[in-house]
């Protein structure tokens, strides 16, 4: 998948790609579980007019290579998501990191203020957690995402990153929350609620009466650990 092409896919206008977005998490679920509990039709955005000023604040997010096309299609889905959640106040710009980036190239681009998804597996140090699916490392301005990719499939991808951007922009864990619960549930909706929205205003000093954020049924239960 080309840089042009993940753009493309972050950067499609309207509640289409949204709705889309919701519903192949919706139908991974079902996969998973072997049932088809959820109508997708019951989850959506809100879609407020966005009345951020021209000088809101772009985040590099530099997605690595390693990830094959499909996974990269998920990863853009989750961006995309929490592009419209923001409203324009925020947005995350992605870019595809090249194959041949040594480590003197990543440690400049963490100096400019990036965040980078690294597809990692089991034997990197960042899984030591032997239940987390991924770990997000770093500070409000830049890091790393590591996704321990051999810990799930990649129908669970989105939504893996979507909780891990949720810790990028500066919420926590939530116990009573849905996307930012401590443990993945693989029967969720897999989109930003609003107890994740008003966390990431908090930090980010947003208005949360102008962002947007996933309305539908309250789901329960979980098995693997988030970090």
């Amino acid at each position: 998948m080309s840089l042009t092409r993940l753009v493309t896919v972050l950067m499609a206008s309207g509640l289409a790609l949204l709705a889309l977005a919701v519903a192949l998490s919706l139908m991974s679920a079902a996969a998973a579980t072997g049932e088809a509990r959820y109508d997708a039709s019951a989850y959506r955005y809100t879609d407020k007019p966005s009345a951020a000023a021209a000088g809101a604040r772009t985040l590099t997010v530099y997605v690595d290579h390693d990830f094959a096309g499909a996974e990269r299609e998920r990863i853009g889905l989750a961006l995309q998501q929490w592009n419209h959640v923001l409203n324009g106040f925020v947005r995350l710009r992605p870019v595809l990191l090249p194959a041949d980036a040594s480590d003197a190239a990543i440690a400049q681009l963490r100096r400019r203020e990036a965040w980078i998804i690294v597809k990692v597996d089991s034997r990197h140090p960042a899984a030591r957690n032997r239940s987390a699916l991924a770990m997000t490392v770093g500070n409000r301005g830049s890091g790393f995402v590591y996704v321990i990719a051999d810990r799930f499939a990649v129908r669970d991808l989105t939504a893996v990153v979507l909780h891990e951007v949720g810790h990028v922009l500066g919420a926590g864990h939530d116990p009573h929350g849905h996307l930012m619960a401590p443990v993945y549930d693989r029967d969720n909706g897999h989109c930003i609620d609003r107890a994740a929205v008003a966390m990431v205003a908090s930090t980010q000093r947003l208005p949360l009466s102008q962002l947007n954020w996933c309305v539908g049924p309250g789901l329960d239960g979980g098995r693997m650990s988030f970090r």
